[in-house]
Order: C-alpha cells, then sequence, then structure tokens
C-alpha cells in the first residue's frame, strides 16, 4: 500500500525538507531520464505534497540545479581532501583522478544527469555548474607550491577542460555500458599525467 503524503511541519527544518526532494530525484534519475521525470513522480518518491515542493523549487530543472549544485561542492570536497599537497607531482595526479573516479561511481546516475541535462537546462547557473567546481579543485592542484617544486606545470584553462571533460566523456561511457569507471583507473591515470606533464 503506498505510503500517505507526510504533511509539511514546522517541526523540519527546510533545508532538510528541501534535501527529501533532491534525494527523491537523484534516486529518480536511477532509473529513468530527467525529461520523463514529473513532479509528481518526485511528490510521490519524497513522500510529501506539491504544495511542498513548489515552496522550494519553481520547477523541476531547479530541483536538478539544487541536486548538481550539491554534488558538485561534495564531489570537489572529497576530491581536494583525498590529495597529499606534499607528495610528489605525479602522487597528486593519481590521488586526484583517483579520487574522482571514486565520487563518480559512488553517485553514477548525478554525474550522467550533469552530463546529459545540464547543457539543457538554460540558467546561468547551469552554466557555470558544468564544470567549474572540478577545474577549479584541478587547477588548484596544479598551481601549488610542492606540485610546482616537483617537476608538475600549472594547468591552464583550456587544458583543465580537456582533461575534465575527457574524463567525463570516459565516465558518460562507462556508465552507458554498465561498468564502473573504476575499470579504468590506470589508462585514466596514464593519460592525465601525460596531459600534465608536457
Amino acid at each position: 500500500m503506498p505510503r500517505a503524503a507526510e504533511p509539511e511541519t514546522l517541526a523540519e527544518p527546510s533545508g532538510a525538507y528541501r534535501s527529501r526532494f533532491t534525494r527523491a530525484l537523484e534516486s529518480l534519475l536511477a532509473e529513468k531520464r530527467f525529461q520523463k521525470i514529473t513532479i509528481g513522480d518526485l511528490v510521490g518518491r519524497a513522500h510529501t505534497s506539491r504544495r511542498g515542493f513548489y515552496e522550494h523549487f519553481d520547477s523541476k530543472e531547479a530541483c536538478l540545479l539544487a541536486l548538481l549544485e550539491e554534488a558538485a561542492e561534495t564531489g570537489a570536497a572529497q576530491m581536494s581532501a583525498a590529495i597529499d599537497r606534499t607528495a610528489p607531482w605525479q602522487t597528486q595526479i593519481r590521488q586526484l583522478v583517483t579520487a574522482w573516479i571514486a565520487v563518480v561511481d559512488a553517485r553514477p546516475a548525478v554525474t550522467l544527469s550533469r552530463i546529459r541535462d545540464l547543457p539543457l537546462v538554460d540558467t546561468p547557473s547551469a552554466e557555470s555548474l558544468n564544470h567549474d567546481a572540478y577545474l577549479t579543485v584541478v587547477r588548484a592542484i596544479s598551481a601549488g607550491s610542492e606540485f610546482l617544486a616537483s617537476g608538475g606545470a600549472p594547468l591552464t584553462r583550456v587544458r583543465a577542460l580537456v582533461l575534465v571533460g575527457g574524463l567525463e566523456k570516459l565516465a558518460e561511457d562507462a556508465i552507458q555500458s554498465g561498468r564502473t569507471l573504476s575499470t579504468h583507473t590506470e589508462e585514466a591515470v596514464r593519460t592525465t599525467l601525460l596531459l600534465t606533464a608536457s
């Protein structure tokens, strides 16, 4: 028997209530394309009401942006925390790529939606979400004093875009083929080392 919609209460913090919808969307994205997800699907999966949804989001696209923003911030923080900035630059690159792959494998549906659906959302915030969180981490690492001192070179924005875009294409191919991205870790690390060293 389906669960009845839970009433919105003042006791539940707004952020927690809002996250019901982003969690519901992430769950639904594992089952079907974003374009096929309806507001009805979202409120049903979140066990709440349409009124509650529209108190927090203007549209399902706004909900998607909130989910992808949270995922990008979390993923970038995980990547940054995984890197030993005192290690040789080659080790830092391995740690960076391995951490990024772990982020993708932990939330493949979100990664695929960011790659496929985000370009279709026409807002300035969608454009900045496309690569910026990951580009910032990659470029910050390559500009670090230990990285440079051990022989690494700072990445230009163009080269960082090529790197992140290539990794995302690899991720898309792996996810669509039903594989984990970690099966390509060594190849991804070697390619990234070549790009960073040149």
